[in-house]
This record gives C-alpha cells, structure tokens and sequence, in this order.
C-alpha cells in the first residue's frame, strides 16, 4: 500500500474541494492508502471525505457569531503561522507517507515544500491562473520564495493547459508539469439532476451561476449588469447558487435596487444539478478560472454557458460551440447575455454542442490519469 497525504486548507463548497472529494471517494483503495488532511472541521465536504478515506482536522468550523470558537480559530492560526515550517510539517503531516501532496497553491504548497520527510515524494496542484490570479504570492516573502517552493516538488499537477502554460511561463519550470483535469462524476450529475428543482417556471429566459460569492468569481458586475439590462426593458430571471464573503454585499445591492423579483441568492445548494436543468443557460463571469466544474457541468447537463474568457474554457468547449466566450470586461460580458436574451434561439444550437461535447468528462479516466500520476512519482 503506498501511503499518500493530501493538504488543503478548506473542505467547503468549491470546486478544488469538490474535485478533492471526488478523488478520496473514487480512488484505488488496494493500491492507495489515503488520509486527507485539512484546517477546519464540519465543513461541506468534510463527510463525504471523512467517509471515503481517513480525515484530519485540528480546528473546528464556525460562523463570526460564535464568538468564542471564531477567535479561538484565529489564534490557532496565528499560532500555527509562527512556528518553523518544518516543525510546522511534522506537527501537520508527519513522516509517515510515501506520498505529499499539495492540493492547493497558497499555504498547502508551502508546508509540503517544507515536508520535514526527506523520502516522501511531493506533488502540487495548481488550480489557478498564475498569469490572471496570482493570489497565493501572500504566502510567500517574495517571488524568489514561491518559486524556489514549487522547486521541491516532484511533480506540479495543472487542471488545464492554460493553467499550465501559465505556470510554465511564471516559474521558468516545463519538465515536471502535468496536465489533469478535475474529476468529474457525470453519471451521478445525471442521475441528482432529475430530482425536483424548486424553480417557479416563467416565461422568460432563465439563467443560473453556481460559485463561491467571492471577488475574483465576479458576482458583483454580474448582478450590476443584470440590474442596467433589466432597466433597459429585458425580461430574465436569474438565480445565484453559492455563499461566500460577498453573500450580504450582493443580497444588499439585491435589495436596495428592488431586484428580487428577478435575481435570487440562493445559498449554496447540496444538488445544485436540478437547478442546472432548469435553467436555459449558465453565466460565469469570473475575472479569473483555472477550469470551471461549473461549466463542466453544465455541459454535461446539455446547459449552453456564456463565460468570460477565463483559463479551461475553451479547453472544456473543445471544437463545440457550447455557448459564447466573450473577452473578460464588462462590456463584453453585457453584450453576450444581451445576444442570448435578443436571439434565445441561439441557445438551442449550443445545447446540441453541449450533447456532443458532454462525453468528454470521463470519471474514470480523469481519475486513472492522477493515479497514474502518483505511480509516477514513487517510481523516480
């Protein structure tokens, strides 16, 4: 049995954690003997992981208004933050794995870059757009820093080619760079998406967002667009699947404009798959991806999608028109949903593409492909 460690600071509802998920759910269980280890307890995933393989968590989850648990969280984490990176490592990981991994940019890179285990192979993955989103470099003194980190893993797993390529370009490194897409369950998406959505059915065209309520997900211009689209006289619905930092800042704007008849909040929603189904469209307006579940999913579910042009979409398109990717400014995210909503008949040609393309996301393989990855990696 070969011993692999996964780090990832969060198990909630995204989709590096859903695509975790899927991997502790679905790998080879006689091959591979997997512990999955994060900060925080109780969180969306957290059972689903806990189920599949073994889970370790040293916080417990919480909202700001319990008050004592919040602050305790925090000055675990300041705690944590102070102490040596490799005393840090062994106190988080251990020595006992053949495999580290990495699932995340960020902090989980930058403790198993500093893996106190000397034998261990490690493997990061990388699921954001260096060249659009360079948000991990918070984590690290300097550049120098983050890329002498990423120097010390075996092997550095892309979620698409643009992802890659990006990495490649940013970190001056090519032959230890993999490209594998995230898991993606298709059947089971089928399967959920035929229970009840509690949609109310209209008339108008309806389109659907499914995200972390987070600045880089761009939500805020995308209800601001819906919002002058709706006072120039079209008629849409549009519903918001997800909870975030920006959840209160949306439901007020929401509210402070009277759109509520047209845009709802919905929260983050176990089966988003029905809502999915009933919609006539999805909207990612995202200021930066590394490849989109969402989309994948919608896909899958024969949805057309309109997204800003973001890393991985034309990767999850392939040679179908699935929708419309508009070039990643407000104008341009305004004007294709305004094409959709002045010719809806557009959107039965992307569905067709949408049919044709949806075998492309193969669990199986996609899962194969990761294993073979870490096969790889205690062969070196």
């Amino acid at each position: 049995m070969i011993k692999v460690a996964i780090f990832i600071e969060s198990l909630a509802g995204g989709g590096a954690e859903k695509a975790l998920t899927l991997l502790a759910e679905n790998i080879n269980k006689d091959i591979f003997d997997l512990t999955v280890i994060s900060e925080t307890s109780g969180q969306i995933y957290c059972s689903r992981v806990a189920a599949a393989c073994k889970l370790k968590t040293f916080a417990k989850s919480c909202k700001k208004s319990d008050f004592f648990q919040y602050n305790l969280n925090r000055i675990i984490y300041r705690f944590i933050n102070t102490l040596p990176r490799k005393l840090l490592h062994g106190l988080i990981i251990g020595k006992k794995f053949d495999i580290e991994i990495a699932f995340c940019e960020g902090f989980a890179t930058r403790l198993i870059a500093n893996s106190s285990n000397k034998k261990s192979k490690k493997i990061a993955f990388v699921h954001t757009d260096f060249a659009t989103n360079h948000w991990s470099e918070i984590h690290y003194n300097n550049f120098e820093e983050e890329k002498e980190a990423y120097q010390k893993f075996d092997f550095v797993s892309c979620v698409s080619l643009s992802v890659a390529d990006s990495f490649k370009n940013l970190f001056d490194m090519k032959e230890r760079v993999r490209v594998n897409y995230n898991p993606i369950d298709s059947e089971t998406i089928k399967l959920l998406a035929k229970e009840k959505a509690y949609v109310e059915k209209t008339s108008s065209l309806s389109f659907i967002s499914i995200g972390r309520l987070v600045e880089v997900k761009g939500y805020m211009r995308l209800v601001r667009i819906a919002k002058e689209l709706l006072d120039e006289g079209y008629d849409f619905n549009l519903m918001i699947l997800g909870s975030g930092e920006l959840e209160e800042s949306l439901k007020n704007f929401i509210d402070k404009n009277s759109l509520g008849e047209n845009i709802k909040i919905l929260g983050f929603v176990d089966n988003p798959y029905p809502y999915l189904k009933a919609a006539d469209c999805l909207i990612c307006s995202s200021y930066a991806e590394g490849f989109s579940t969402a989309i994948a999913e919608s896909i899958i579910l024969g949805l057309p999608v309109i997204s800003t042009d973001c890393a991985g979409v034309a990767e999850a398109f392939g040679d179908e028109s699935c929708g419309i990717i508009c070039d990643n400014t407000d104008d341009a995210l305004k004007d294709a949903i305004k094409d959709v909503l002045e010719n809806p008949s557009f959107l039965g040609d992307f569905k067709l593409a949408c049919q044709n393309r949806a075998d492309f996301f193969s669990l199986k393989a996609n899962i194969a492909k990761i294993e073979k990855l870490l096969l790889e990696s205690v062969s070196k």
